[in-house]
């Protein structure tokens, strides 16, 4: 084989068409994630946040249908335009392509798995003052000291989750994206199972996914509603159009780069693990051999890394030049115990959904039931923080465990030199991790450069790479 996959292999389609019907590879997703920060950082000098705006639109639902207030308690009902943009670009992309995902089946342990990894990632969000998006595409670029320790923390646990799954005969489920068409192809791959393909099935005779779809629609429906015609927070009347658009757009962006891709931070994190696993793991425990090419060539880590070096660049520029600061992600201390405490339960609840919180909105927009059944895991995982917050608060925010916020701030008063420099080392350094993950599937799927820029991830990982010959 040579170094392209197989010449020839895309058709003569215009690149048009092919962004519009076609998924795209990591980098490019990453690419809009990465834009979508930048452009909320320049309107509102913070990244994006979703997990409070999250429990304010809950809030309106417990409300209005049921005079409750075991959310809004803590969170003053309102609408987060960015969480409906975002579902909303999902939603164009399965209309683009001409499919959604209601058609992937999955059994009842993997839904009871998504549901109770809702209810953990959920959870997890109020003890680690955010969930992983907010720590890990929004805080590292901020070069933030808890969201690291968030990330590290949890590394361990996702991948005991994933261990989980495959104990339990779910490993066929983990992929980064399912289109009818790759499924297809790959029916009779023993290497490759397709367990969320049943021929039979349709959706919409399942009473279970109205009673989920129900949900799904009076979440964001009453919300929507009442922030465009009433005054909860972030309504129309308090914030005008022309914030709106600034909250939606980025929103959007993210919908678009998720639904295009699968790109989630969970297996961004998960991939560089591939490096010090045998293949033969993956395929005992029934895991597509496409999901072992995809973490072992590191294809996650390049979206996640070209967002994160885009943002962060722009934040330092911005930050050296005077017009905007360094967001905190932390809180008024650097550290708490609930950072330390909440990176597991994000772990484990991103790998039980098969995507961390903002990937799946995208996987709302496009269908999935798995998401469907995680959203009412996140309406529940709220309550234990929200009916207890003064208790949970004293143990987990009660004392800061550093006096720094950034690792540029620690390193200038421990290590000495300037804030400056130390956040400029700090930028080369993402930029050398965002290098080593292309060089790394550059290596090991023995492809070049141009290849893994222009042909999407199924058009990669379902082809098996060429061993290089030992020394």
């Amino acid at each position: 084989m040579s170094t392209a996959i197989a010449e020839g292999a895309i058709s003569h389609e215009s690149l048009l068409k092919r962004l519009w019907k076609r998924q795209w590879p990591f980098w490019l997703g990453g690419l809009l994630v990465g834009l979508a920060e930048i452009l909320f950082y320049y309107h509102t000098d913070m990244f994006i946040v979703v997990t409070t705006g999250l429990a304010q639109m809950f809030a309106v639902s417990e409300e209005t249908l049921f005079g409750i207030d075991w959310v809004g308690r803590v969170y003053e009902p309102g609408v987060h335009w960015t969480i409906v943009a975002a579902l909303l670009g999902a939603r164009l992309v399965a209309l683009a392509e001409g499919e959604g995902r209601g058609w992937v089946r999955y059994n009842w342990q993997m839904l009871l798995l998504a549901f109770i990894g809702g209810f953990l990632f959920s959870f997890g969000t109020r003890l680690a003052a955010g969930c992983t998006t907010h720590h890990f595409i929004g805080g590292i670029p901020s070069m933030s000291i808890a969201s690291w320790v968030v990330l590290l923390s949890g590394i361990p646990f996702a991948f005991l989750a994933f261990l989980i799954a495959i104990k339990m005969g779910l490993g066929g489920y983990f992929k980064h994206q399912e289109t009818r068409a790759t499924v297809l192809r790959n029916l009779n791959d023993p290497n490759n199972p397709q367990p969320g393909y049943s021929p039979g099935y349709n959706p919409w005779r399942s009473p279970f996914r109205w009673l989920l779809n129900a949900f799904l629609i009076l979440f964001l429906a009453l919300p929507v509603y009442y922030g465009l015609t009433g005054w909860i927070a972030s309504s129309v009347n308090q914030i005008g159009w022309n914030d709106l658009l600034w909250l939606a757009v980025p929103g959007l962006l993210i919908g678009i780069g998720i639904a295009k891709t699968g790109f989630g931070t969970e297996c961004s994190v998960m991939a560089p693990e591939a490096t010090f696993t045998k293949e033969e793991f993956y395929r005992k425990g029934g895991v597509p051999q496409c999901t072992y090419y995809m973490f072992r060539g590191m294809l996650p880590l390049q979206g996640f890394m070209v967002a994160i070096v885009s943002f962060n660049l722009f934040i330092l520029t911005w930050w050296l030049l005077g017009y905007g600061t360094i967001p905190n992600a932390s809180g008024a201390a650097g550290l708490y115990w609930g950072h330390i405490l909440g990176g597991p339960l994000l772990a484990i609840g991103a790998v039980f959904m098969i995507g961390c919180e903002v990937r799946t909105y995208a996987r709302l927009g496009l269908g999935y039931s798995t998401a469907l059944v995680a959203l009412p895991g996140f309406y529940l995982g709220y309550l234990p923080y929200t009916l207890f917050k003064e208790q949970i608060d004293a143990v987990v925010f009660g004392e800061g465990l550093t006096d720094y916020i950034t690792i540029p701030e620690w390193a200038a008063h421990v290590i000495g030199g300037s804030e400056v420099f130390w956040a400029v080392l700090y930028s080369l350094m993402l930029i050398g991790m965002l290098i080593l993950s292309f060089q790394s599937a550059r290596i090991f799927l023995r492809l070049r450069l141009r290849d893994l820029l222009v042909r999407n991830t199924d058009e990669i990982v379902y082809r098996p790479p060429v061993v290089l010959p030992t020394a």
